[in-house]
């Protein structure tokens, strides 16, 4: 089935700023397409697996509009094995898989037929894959007991109109962008809560690396139809529950925490201390001193049969229609 194209009301200055030095134009780009890469774009859709994963997780967020009234034992008793099962189906795996290496971290592998998986294993995958959100770390380094995570996207290849300014952090922008992050261990993640003042200036989202979003956030799904011919989209790290599906697309997940939102947890006043100096996605219009330098990614998306989308508004955040424009902030 493919991806409808949802516009956004939301539109920022930014992003045309981005667009306006190179004097880029889709319809050019999408002539000079070779007719086999066409082809793949005809025919792109999104894998059974994939679309039962998000249909499952959108359910979940219905189910459960504030996570912080979770009983966490009585879901990983009756759902716990269903969330593993459906996001390895859809992370490519025909049966179970688990994360491997240092700390459990480094990346999802399918875990052999002989060597199973007893029930009372599941409290021990939900409990890693809870609430864990990332954020965008100053330097290129994750102090324990964080773990790096990376998730790369190949973008329009041709007459590529990538664009970005100020504070970045360890963000990698050129004509691809590297999105990377420190994947929070659960105590530093549920210190996220919403800022105490309304209005959009006061959002910020963080990337979703766990079932649930922290009490008071809610989950956003950007559709990124990516480049689609050779298209070389990676990741490294365990980046659940984002799922990147051929022929180059990728499933990305944020928490986005609106100013003043209701939250079990109640307000922060202030950006936590977690032992590092890091970035969140935030609006160019976040004041201080809750913002301390501000930065922004334009990305060239697919031009040819584009199928990007949001599943809510991000707001101030975030913004694009064919291609993506998101702030960022740094925080601490």
């Amino acid at each position: 089935m493919r991806t409808r194209l949802h516009s956004l009301a939301v539109a920022t200055v930014f992003a045309t700023i981005a667009m306006a030095p190179h004097g880029v134009r889709a319809e050019d780009s999408e002539r000079e397409t070779p007719p086999e890469e066409l082809k793949i774009a005809e025919v792109e859709t999104i894998p059974n697996a994939a679309e039962e994963w998000m249909d499952y997780l959108q359910d979940l967020d219905r189910r459960y509009p504030d996570s912080g009234k979770v009983d966490l034992e009585r879901f990983a008793a009756e759902e716990g094995e269903k969330v593993a099962s459906l996001y390895c189906k859809a992370a490519g795996f025909d049966g179970p898989c688990a994360p491997e290496g240092k700390d459990g971290q480094a990346r999802f592998a399918a875990i052999p037929a002989s060597k199973g998986i007893v029930r009372a294993n599941w409290w021990d995958w939900i409990w890693n894959h809870l609430f864990n959100v990332g954020v965008i770390p100053e330097r290129e380094y994750c102090p324990a007991p964080y773990a790096w995570t990376e998730i790369y996207m190949d973008d329009e290849d041709r007459r590529n109109n990538n664009n970005r300014g100020g504070w970045l952090g360890v963000t990698g922008s050129n004509n691809n962008t590297a999105w990377r992050f420190c994947r929070l261990d659960l105590n530093a993640s549920l210190a996220f809560r919403p800022l105490p003042l309304g209005g959009d200036q006061y959002d910020y989202a963080v990337l979703n690396m766990g079932i649930f979003c922290p009490s008071g956030a809610r989950r956003i799904r950007r559709y990124h139809d990516n480049e689609d011919w050779n298209n070389a989209n990676s990741s490294y790290g365990n980046i659940f529950p984002n799922v990147s599906t051929w022929p180059g697309n990728w499933h990305f997940f944020t928490c986005h925490f609106d100013g003043a939102a209701s939250s079990w947890l109640g307000h922060m006043t202030g950006f936590p201390n977690i032992g590092m100096s890091y970035g969140v996605y935030a609006p160019q219009s976040m004041p201080w001193p809750y913002a301390l330098a501000h930065g922004w990614v334009y990305q060239d998306d697919e031009d040819n049969w584009n199928n990007n989308s949001w599943s809510a508004s991000p707001d101030l955040v975030m913004s694009g229609s064919s291609n993506t424009w998101r702030g960022l902030a740094k925080v601490k």
